[in-house]
């Protein structure tokens, strides 16, 4: 007689095709690709970012090492996982969307503090180490709870723990769970949406200030990495919101396959600077650019435009 508590049924219609793409894009960014630009960032001299960058890049190779769990124990098809190394990369990624939108947020909040302080001219009072350590521990922290929420939650109620529910990865069928996450992570992407919205007014401003006659501009014109910065957060908030979605009613596969890119778009955007670029191509001799370590410097420096040091 069958039981009355069977696994979930697969309510993702992957193919395999779909499924090696997922662990594509997961494993080559996390497994080699930001390996390399971390590499680039802490050990090149002419390179500098802000540990909410740094931040950044390691929280993605951690989801996608926990997106690649089942496949480092061969069970991303045939008969299902244990229920414990099922749960365990359920409590993991259900952890992603808290820790994800986390990270994101914590780096526009960076770009529009030092974009801010740039415009209004602000004297840099030293590390601000409280702070610092606040926008670098509290996605962890956002990842922690999530994972303790989904592994009680798995724990009691091991019949809702399945591979087969959401096809690329175990999940934990709870729609009180998956709406708290929900909830959460919509609030830190509506937080990122103010503050980019915000930003592009300061600099939007600012702009108007330069095409008075006679004005000096309070900044330069100089806008790569703030619109990088702001380019990625868009791209969070449309793929998370997509995953949230997803969530209540995942039927599609591509809100999965999209915010699987999440770590090449990471690559693409800032690992195409032009300071990253020149230390890859270590032989070619060219000047470096203050404008990037302005930006990437622990607190807003005291200067007059983001061209100066």
């Amino acid at each position: 007689m069958p039981s009355a508590t069977a696994a979930p049924v697969n309510i993702v219609q992957g193919t395999q095709a779909e499924l090696i793409l997922f662990l594509v894009l997961n494993m080559w960014p996390s497994h080699l690709g930001l390996p390399i630009l971390l590499a680039v960032i802490l050990f090149s001299k002419k390179v500098h970012r802000h540990p909410t960058f740094v931040n950044l890049c390691v929280g993605f190779i951690i989801i996608g090492v926990a997106s690649s769990i089942l496949l480092y124990t061969g069970k991303t098809t045939g008969p299902e996982p244990s229920k414990m190394l099922c749960l365990l990369q359920a409590s993991m990624l259900y952890g992603v969307p808290a820790f994800a939108s986390m990270l994101a947020l914590m780096l526009v909040l960076q770009m529009f503090l030092v974009v801010r302080a740039t415009v209004q001219k602000q004297v840099s009072q030293g590390p601000r180490t409280v702070r610092l350590y606040s926008m670098i521990g509290v996605p962890y922290l956002a990842l922690l709870i999530s994972i303790l929420a989904t592994a009680i939650v798995g724990a009691m109620n091991p019949d809702t723990v399945s591979r087969n529910r959401r096809f690329f990865y175990c999940s934990v069928h709870s729609s009180i769970l998956s709406g708290s996450i929900a909830g959460f992570a919509a609030i830190c992407l509506f937080a990122t949406v103010v503050f980019e919205v915000w930003t592009l007014v300061i600099l939007y401003k600012d702009w108007m200030v330069v095409k008075q006659p006679g004005s000096k501009p309070r900044i330069s014109l100089e806008l790569s990495l703030p619109l990088r910065v702001m380019a990625f957060g868009l791209y969070v908030v449309g793929a998370l919101g997509l995953s949230l979605l997803s969530m209540k009613a995942p039927e599609s596969p591509i809100p999965d396959l999209v915010i699987a890119c999440a770590a090449t778009v990471v690559i693409l955007i800032f690992g195409t600077q032009p300071d990253i670029m020149r230390a890859l191509c270590f032989w070619r001799k060219e000047p470096t650019l203050d404008f990037e370590r302005n930006l990437s410097s622990v607190t807003p420096p005291d200067v007059k435009n983001y061209n100066q040091a």
